[in-house]
Parts: C-alpha cells; sequence; structure tokens
C-alpha cells in the first residue's frame, strides 16, 4: 500500500490596506454599422407593358414609389375571355415586388399576357 503524499498548506495571506483597482470601465457599444440600403432596381414612376396571348392582349400598368411596386392594374384587357379570372394577380404582384405570380387554371394565356405584359413594364422602370 501507497502512503498518500503529504499536501503543502497554502500559504497565508498577508492583510492589505490598499483597496482593489477599480474594475476598467466598459467602452460603449460603437453604433451598429447601418448597411447601406441597397438602390432600387426600378425608378419611380408609372409604367405600362403590353402582353400578348392567342386569345388577345394585356395591357398592364404599374406604380412605383420609393423603388417598390405600390400598383399593378389590368388597365386594358383585349382578350376573348374575362380578366375576372386573373384580377387577384394584381396584388400578387404588389406582394411578391415581382411579375413571378401564380398561374391560374383554366386562364393559362391570360395570366402569360398579364405576366408579360408586368415584365414590360418594369423594364421600362429600369
Amino acid at each position: 500500500m501507497v502512503a498518500p503524499a503529504p499536501v503543502a498548506a497554502a500559504p497565508a495571506s498577508a492583510p492589505t490596506s490598499a483597496p482593489p483597482p477599480p474594475a476598467p470601465k466598459a467602452a460603449p457599444a460603437p453604433a451598429p454599422h447601418e448597411p447601406e440600403r441597397p438602390r432600387s432596381q426600378w425608378h419611380d414612376g408609372s409604367y405600362t407593358g403590353w402582353g400578348t396571348s392567342r386569345h388577345g392582349d394585356i395591357e398592364a400598368t404599374v406604380v412605383i414609389t420609393d423603388g417598390h411596386i405600390v400598383s399593378a392594374q389590368i388597365s386594358r384587357c383585349l382578350t376573348r375571355y374575362s380578366c375576372s379570372w386573373i384580377a387577384h394577380l394584381q396584388q400578387q404582384v404588389v406582394v411578391r415586388q415581382s411579375a413571378d405570380v401564380d398561374f391560374v387554371s383554366g386562364a393559362t394565356q391570360s395570366t402569360n399576357a398579364f405576366y408579360y405584359a408586368v415584365v414590360e413594364a418594369l423594364n421600362k422602370s429600369r
């Protein structure tokens, strides 16, 4: 059996009369760097574009304010079918900030014409 090694006693600390030095003050946090706002891909204004399909043409008017799409309207519907089938796509353009809209079953040609009309209008705004 091995005997345990003796443990040295910790040296007694001498009492001190001086107060401890003050803790360093934390430097104020730097102001957060605000990233530069990306330049908009569109210039403000109202722009129109035409889209064609085998069932007729659609004119769309897109309004840009502060570089954002604030309105997209079917301004002329010259298709064989009513544009009421795709009227909800106008809001999709605003919400998505893009010409990319959902295709409407049964109104694929009108959807295509509206899409291309919005694309043309947005291209004019660049």
